[in-house]
Protein backbone atom coordinates (compact mmCIF):
# COMPACT_ATOMS: atom_id res chain seq x y z
CA UNK A 1 0.00 0.00 0.00
CA UNK A 2 0.97 3.45 -0.99
CA UNK A 3 1.41 6.04 1.38
CA UNK A 4 0.61 9.58 0.92
CA UNK A 5 1.77 12.98 2.60
CA UNK A 6 -0.99 14.07 4.87
CA UNK A 7 -1.61 18.20 5.82
CA UNK A 8 -4.35 18.25 8.03
CA UNK A 9 -3.84 22.15 8.08
CA UNK A 10 -6.34 23.83 10.89
CA UNK A 11 -4.59 26.72 11.99
CA UNK A 12 -4.72 28.79 8.44
CA UNK A 13 -7.88 30.49 7.58
CA UNK A 14 -6.84 33.35 5.07
CA UNK A 15 -7.44 31.84 1.58
CA UNK A 16 -4.46 34.31 0.36
CA UNK A 17 -2.37 32.10 2.70
CA UNK A 18 -3.86 29.10 1.59
CA UNK A 19 -3.47 28.85 -1.82
CA UNK A 20 0.32 30.26 -1.28
CA UNK A 21 0.32 27.13 0.52
CA UNK A 22 -1.13 25.21 -2.02
CA UNK A 23 0.98 26.56 -4.85
CA UNK A 24 3.90 26.24 -2.89
CA UNK A 25 3.31 22.30 -2.80
CA UNK A 26 2.75 22.54 -6.15
CA UNK A 27 6.28 23.95 -6.99
CA UNK A 28 8.09 21.88 -5.09
CA UNK A 29 6.73 18.75 -6.19
CA UNK A 30 7.81 20.00 -9.84
CA UNK A 31 11.18 21.00 -8.40
CA UNK A 32 11.86 18.30 -5.91
CA UNK A 33 9.94 15.50 -6.07
CA UNK A 34 8.50 16.04 -2.97
CA UNK A 35 5.72 13.09 -2.00
CA UNK A 36 2.07 12.92 -2.93
CA UNK A 37 0.50 15.25 -1.11
CA UNK A 38 -3.64 15.52 0.46
CA UNK A 39 -4.38 18.54 2.09
CA UNK A 40 -7.51 19.81 4.50
CA UNK A 41 -7.71 23.05 4.61
CA UNK A 42 -10.58 26.18 5.69
CA UNK A 43 -11.09 29.34 4.64
CA UNK A 44 -12.79 32.35 6.86
CA UNK A 45 -15.48 34.06 4.70
CA UNK A 46 -13.80 34.25 1.33
CA UNK A 47 -14.61 34.14 -2.63
CA UNK A 48 -12.31 32.67 -4.40
CA UNK A 49 -11.96 33.58 -8.15
CA UNK A 50 -10.59 31.25 -11.09
CA UNK A 51 -7.53 32.27 -12.63
CA UNK A 52 -9.07 33.42 -16.23
CA UNK A 53 -12.39 35.20 -14.65
CA UNK A 54 -12.98 38.56 -14.00
CA UNK A 55 -13.65 39.65 -10.99
CA UNK A 56 -16.37 42.24 -11.05
CA UNK A 57 -18.30 40.23 -13.64
CA UNK A 58 -18.20 37.15 -10.76
CA UNK A 59 -18.13 39.15 -7.44
CA UNK A 60 -20.90 41.39 -5.45
CA UNK A 61 -18.14 43.31 -4.26
CA UNK A 62 -20.55 45.77 -2.27
CA UNK A 63 -21.18 42.98 -0.56
CA UNK A 64 -17.81 41.73 0.06
CA UNK A 65 -17.14 45.01 1.54
CA UNK A 66 -20.05 44.84 3.69
CA UNK A 67 -19.53 41.34 5.18
CA UNK A 68 -15.88 41.74 5.16
CA UNK A 69 -15.37 39.08 2.54
CA UNK A 70 -11.84 38.07 1.44
CA UNK A 71 -11.71 38.02 -2.37
CA UNK A 72 -8.74 36.13 -3.76
CA UNK A 73 -7.71 34.58 -7.48
CA UNK A 74 -6.56 31.14 -7.46
CA UNK A 75 -3.93 30.01 -10.17
CA UNK A 76 -5.93 27.41 -10.82
CA UNK A 77 -9.16 27.39 -13.52
CA UNK A 78 -12.88 26.67 -13.06
CA UNK A 79 -15.70 29.23 -11.95
CA UNK A 80 -15.97 31.20 -8.53
CA UNK A 81 -17.00 30.08 -5.24
CA UNK A 82 -17.73 31.21 -1.39
CA UNK A 83 -15.98 29.52 1.07
CA UNK A 84 -15.83 30.01 5.06
CA UNK A 85 -15.74 27.72 7.88
CA UNK A 86 -18.67 25.69 7.19
CA UNK A 87 -16.31 24.59 4.31
CA UNK A 88 -14.04 22.12 4.01
CA UNK A 89 -11.50 21.83 1.39
CA UNK A 90 -8.92 19.26 -0.14
CA UNK A 91 -5.72 19.53 -2.38
CA UNK A 92 -4.21 16.37 -3.59
CA UNK A 93 -0.58 17.14 -5.92
CA UNK A 94 0.18 14.28 -7.43
CA UNK A 95 2.67 13.23 -10.46
CA UNK A 96 1.22 13.36 -13.79
CA UNK A 97 2.60 9.69 -14.68
CA UNK A 98 1.19 8.74 -11.28
CA UNK A 99 -0.12 5.15 -11.97
CA UNK A 100 -3.66 6.40 -10.66
CA UNK A 101 -3.72 9.47 -13.18
CA UNK A 102 -1.30 8.69 -16.20
CA UNK A 103 -2.81 9.11 -19.71
CA UNK A 104 -5.69 11.10 -18.57
CA UNK A 105 -6.89 14.44 -19.46
CA UNK A 106 -8.45 17.22 -16.86
CA UNK A 107 -11.82 16.25 -17.16
CA UNK A 108 -10.81 12.06 -16.55
CA UNK A 109 -8.13 13.11 -14.16
CA UNK A 110 -11.17 15.26 -11.94
CA UNK A 111 -13.59 12.58 -12.46
CA UNK A 112 -11.01 10.02 -11.07
CA UNK A 113 -9.21 12.26 -8.11
CA UNK A 114 -13.07 13.19 -6.82
CA UNK A 115 -13.59 9.57 -6.37
CA UNK A 116 -11.96 10.57 -3.07
CA UNK A 117 -14.76 13.02 -2.00
CA UNK A 118 -17.71 10.34 -3.69
CA UNK A 119 -16.18 7.41 -1.01
CA UNK A 120 -16.61 10.07 1.60
CA UNK A 121 -19.97 11.09 1.27
CA UNK A 122 -21.07 7.26 0.61
CA UNK A 123 -19.14 6.32 4.41
CA UNK A 124 -21.91 9.62 5.58
CA UNK A 125 -24.70 7.59 4.37
CA UNK A 126 -25.25 9.57 1.06
CA UNK A 127 -26.13 8.71 -2.88
CA UNK A 128 -23.47 11.12 -4.32
CA UNK A 129 -22.46 11.51 -8.51
CA UNK A 130 -20.28 13.12 -10.40
CA UNK A 131 -21.51 15.82 -12.97
CA UNK A 132 -18.94 16.56 -15.80
CA UNK A 133 -16.37 18.33 -15.72
CA UNK A 134 -15.47 18.84 -12.17
CA UNK A 135 -18.92 19.24 -9.91
CA UNK A 136 -20.26 16.33 -7.25
CA UNK A 137 -23.82 16.37 -6.55
CA UNK A 138 -26.26 15.09 -4.15
CA UNK A 139 -29.67 14.97 -4.96
CA UNK A 140 -29.32 16.72 -8.21
CA UNK A 141 -27.57 20.05 -6.07
CA UNK A 142 -23.93 20.64 -6.06
CA UNK A 143 -22.13 20.11 -2.41
CA UNK A 144 -18.24 20.19 -3.98
CA UNK A 145 -16.69 22.12 -6.83
CA UNK A 146 -13.25 21.34 -8.20
CA UNK A 147 -10.67 22.78 -10.63
CA UNK A 148 -7.24 21.58 -11.55
CA UNK A 149 -3.62 23.11 -12.68
CA UNK A 150 -1.07 21.34 -14.75
CA UNK A 151 2.46 21.98 -15.27
CA UNK A 152 5.57 19.98 -16.39
CA UNK A 153 4.74 16.33 -14.88
CA UNK A 154 2.15 17.44 -12.11
CA UNK A 155 -1.21 17.81 -11.23
CA UNK A 156 -2.49 19.69 -8.46
CA UNK A 157 -6.28 19.26 -7.13
CA UNK A 158 -7.92 21.14 -5.02
CA UNK A 159 -11.89 21.75 -4.52
CA UNK A 160 -14.72 22.96 -1.67
CA UNK A 161 -16.89 20.19 0.18
CA UNK A 162 -20.04 22.17 1.33
CA UNK A 163 -20.71 20.79 5.13
CA UNK A 164 -22.37 23.62 6.81
CA UNK A 165 -21.59 26.99 4.55
CA UNK A 166 -23.56 30.00 4.64
CA UNK A 167 -25.49 29.39 1.56
CA UNK A 168 -27.42 32.74 1.90
CA UNK A 169 -24.49 34.99 1.95
CA UNK A 170 -23.12 32.39 -0.88
CA UNK A 171 -25.87 33.56 -3.41
CA UNK A 172 -25.39 37.14 -2.20
CA UNK A 173 -22.23 37.62 -2.96
CA UNK A 174 -22.05 35.89 -6.31
CA UNK A 175 -25.54 37.80 -7.30
CA UNK A 176 -23.48 40.39 -9.49
CA UNK A 177 -25.64 42.92 -10.71
CA UNK A 178 -26.68 42.46 -14.21
CA UNK A 179 -24.66 45.97 -16.01
CA UNK A 180 -21.69 43.52 -14.44
CA UNK A 181 -22.33 40.81 -16.70
CA UNK A 182 -21.37 43.11 -19.77
CA UNK A 183 -18.11 42.18 -18.77
CA UNK A 184 -15.86 40.45 -20.96
CA UNK A 185 -14.57 37.04 -19.33
CA UNK A 186 -14.91 33.55 -18.48
CA UNK A 187 -17.94 33.78 -16.37
CA UNK A 188 -19.30 30.84 -14.05
CA UNK A 189 -21.90 28.37 -14.39
CA UNK A 190 -24.42 28.74 -11.72
CA UNK A 191 -25.59 25.42 -9.84
CA UNK A 192 -27.81 24.78 -7.44
CA UNK A 193 -26.10 24.08 -4.36
CA UNK A 194 -27.04 22.34 -1.07
CA UNK A 195 -24.95 21.43 2.39
CA UNK A 196 -24.12 17.96 3.80
CA UNK A 197 -25.43 18.58 7.30
CA UNK A 198 -28.81 19.47 5.37
CA UNK A 199 -28.72 16.53 3.36
CA UNK A 200 -27.93 14.37 6.37
CA UNK A 201 -30.63 15.63 7.96
CA UNK A 202 -28.45 15.28 11.53
CA UNK A 203 -25.85 17.00 13.32
CA UNK A 204 -22.56 15.82 12.33
CA UNK A 205 -19.68 17.58 13.37
CA UNK A 206 -17.04 18.78 10.67
CA UNK A 207 -14.24 16.61 12.55
CA UNK A 208 -16.70 13.71 11.68
CA UNK A 209 -16.39 14.59 8.11
CA UNK A 210 -12.76 15.68 8.02
CA UNK A 211 -12.37 11.70 9.18
CA UNK A 212 -14.64 10.65 6.55
CA UNK A 213 -13.25 12.31 3.72
CA UNK A 214 -9.49 10.84 5.07
CA UNK A 215 -10.88 7.33 4.71
CA UNK A 216 -12.57 8.14 1.17
CA UNK A 217 -9.54 8.89 0.27
CA UNK A 218 -7.22 6.12 1.30
CA UNK A 219 -10.47 3.48 0.11
CA UNK A 220 -10.79 4.52 -3.09
CA UNK A 221 -6.84 5.20 -3.65
CA UNK A 222 -5.85 2.15 -2.04
CA UNK A 223 -3.29 4.41 -0.27
CA UNK A 224 -2.24 4.85 3.24
CA UNK A 225 -2.31 8.94 4.51
CA UNK A 226 0.50 9.79 6.52
CA UNK A 227 0.72 12.71 9.05
CA UNK A 228 3.18 15.25 8.03
CA UNK A 229 3.63 19.00 7.35
CA UNK A 230 5.13 21.21 4.78
CA UNK A 231 9.25 21.49 4.17
CA UNK A 232 11.10 24.13 5.12
CA UNK A 233 11.11 25.22 1.38
CA UNK A 234 7.56 25.13 1.26
CA UNK A 235 7.25 27.23 4.08
CA UNK A 236 10.04 29.69 2.64
CA UNK A 237 8.28 29.79 -1.04
CA UNK A 238 4.56 29.86 0.36
CA UNK A 239 5.22 33.00 2.20
CA UNK A 240 7.13 34.52 -0.36
CA UNK A 241 4.10 33.69 -2.78
CA UNK A 242 1.94 35.22 0.01
CA UNK A 243 4.07 38.21 -0.02
CA UNK A 244 4.38 39.10 -3.73
CA UNK A 245 1.25 37.69 -5.20
CA UNK A 246 -1.29 36.32 -3.17
CA UNK A 247 -1.89 39.16 -1.19
CA UNK A 248 -1.43 42.09 -3.88
CA UNK A 249 -4.41 43.67 -5.44
CA UNK A 250 -2.38 43.15 -8.75
CA UNK A 251 -2.75 39.91 -8.78
CA UNK A 252 -5.96 39.73 -7.50
CA UNK A 253 -8.47 42.14 -9.95
CA UNK A 254 -5.80 41.40 -13.24
CA UNK A 255 -8.90 41.57 -14.99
Amino acid sequence: MENWRFIDDQETFEGARNLAIDEAIFINKIVNNTPTTVRFWRNQKTVNVGYSQTVKAEVNLDVCKKEKIEVVRRFSGGGTVYQDLGTLNYTVVIDFNHPLVSGLDVEQTLKKLCKGIITSLKILGLDPIFKPPSDVLVKNKKVSGNAQARRKNVVLQHGTLLVNTNLGLLNEVLNVPNFCRAIKGVASRRSPVTNLLGELNMQTSMETVREALRQGFERSFSIRLIEGDLNEEERRLAKKLYEEKYSKKEWTFWR
